[in-house]
């Protein structure tokens, strides 16, 4: 039986299987996003809110029930969510110190930066996962993200200490236990490449 997508079933009609839970907390979601856009909290503003957010829930049910590829599901609903809010204020936490570290290197009389590539390969469960781990690295001050290819990531640090806590830190492993992902071996093949500095 063909599909419209050019390939054939394998046996699931190349459909999502979606969670009551993720189409509740998506809605919960997006219903907040409303409130917050609108900043109005009379009926007749949550009754357009609802509605809104049923409209664009029924509009996006038949691209969020789609498979793209083989093993395609749908990430957030297989997040524990007490993970997840635990995890913001512990990156917010990581971005402040960060922040102090990166203004000691620019207000050091010999700025002493020593800029650094880092190659390495992640173990996380999906491309959500992988997602919030690049992001995350670039928020972080000091630390850029600057190519995903498959499990393979590319990240600019501006010190070796900066590189080395990368991999060898936190943020991987809590990223993948947020996905139910194993925390043994997260991050492997590392290669540090140090840059000359432009200055």
């Amino acid at each position: 039986m063909a599909t419209g997508l050019g390939g054939e079933c394998n046996g699931t009609g190349m459909k999502r299987r979606r969670s009551w839970r993720g189409i509740v907390i998506e809605g919960l979601l997006l219903m907040g996003l409303w409130l917050h856009l609108s900043g109005h909290f009379d009926i007749m503003h949550l009754l357009l809110g609802m509605m809104s957010v049923l409209l664009v829930m029924f509009v996006n049910a038949p691209l969020k029930g789609m498979q793209l590829h083989q093993g395609d599901t749908f990430a957030w609903d297989q997040v524990r969510y007490g993970l997840l809010f635990a995890y913001v204020p512990w990156l917010v936490s990581q971005i402040f110190f960060s922040s102090l570290q990166v203004a000691y290197l620019v207000l050091h009389p010999k700025i002493p930066v020593a800029p650094y590539l880092v190659h390495f390969s992640v173990n996380l469960p999906n491309l959500t996962a992988k997602v919030m781990f690049g992001n995350s690295i670039t928020l972080t001050p000091g630390t850029v993200t600057v190519r995903i290819r498959g499990n393979d990531f590319l990240v600019h640090a501006l010190t070796r200490k900066a590189a080395v806590s990368l991999v060898n830190g936190a943020m991987p492993m809590r990223v993948s236990r947020i996905f139910n992902g194993s925390v043994e071996s997260v991050v492997s093949n590392v290669q540090m490449v140090k840059l000359d500095r432009a200055f």
